[in-house]
């Protein structure tokens, strides 16, 4: 039977605190891009434990009529700080900065539908297509700004996955290349020939008798 390695807690803690990291990092990258959405799924996430004790009569309702302006306002602030930084960024195109502006007024709208619903009765049917008018807006504003967030992060992934797989730049060898590398080996003498392989003696050639010398 092999023998049992010892369990090594890195093994599952480094991967697992990279992951968390990675998975932290993203949902900031996507709060940034989208602060609006952010605070309404922070806020719709809450609703059912906050008021899940509450048992008066009228006061659930009550506060879902009231959750609607202050949210909008949330999302309104929300809103007009993300056209800040996009007015701000000389890279921002002319529909980005477009689609900021429509926003933040389709918001206001949206707020003043909303506190015309709470506190004027007779105008609830114009609050009701102002807010109407405004989630609409929402769902187009968050579906756009979804997919150009996306499609963005898949550009910043595919760039890291492209530098973690080039090789390394180091020439082979223990240690790299500040690690001292051993001397060259001198070529080596050519074999000394011998016996048939050995090459003839080169002789002169005979001197010419001069037959006229006394």
């Amino acid at each position: 039977m092999g023998s049992i390695k010892p369990f090594n807690s890195n093994q599952v803690i480094k991967p697992l605190a990279r992951t968390t990291m990675f998975v932290l990092n993203e949902a900031r990258e996507a709060g940034e891009n989208d602060p609006a959405l952010a605070i309404r799924l922070t806020a719709g996430g809450l609703v059912s434990p906050i008021m899940s004790g509450v048992n008066t009569p009228g006061v659930v309702e009550y506060t879902d009529h009231t959750l609607v302006p202050i949210v909008r306002g949330m999302l309104l602030g929300a809103n007009v700080y993300r056209m800040q930084r996009t007015f701000k960024d000389p890279d921002a195109r002319v529909w980005d900065k477009a689609g900021d502006v429509i926003r933040v007024v389709s918001d206001t709208a949206g707020l003043i539908g909303g506190l015309a619903v709470l506190f004027t009765p007779q105008y609830a049917a114009l609050g009701a297509k102002l807010i109407g008018t405004a989630y609409s807006v929402d769902i187009c504003s968050h579906a756009m700004r979804g997919m150009t967030h996306v499609s963005n992060r898949m550009k910043v992934w595919n760039t890291m996955a492209a530098e973690e797989d080039k090789p390394d730049s180091k020439p082979p060898g223990p240690g790299g290349s500040d690690a001292p590398q051993p001397p060259a080996t001198p070529p080596a003498d050519p074999p000394k020939l011998s016996g048939v392989n050995k090459p003839l003696t080169q002789f002169d050639s005979p001197k010419q008798l001069n037959l006229f010398k006394n």
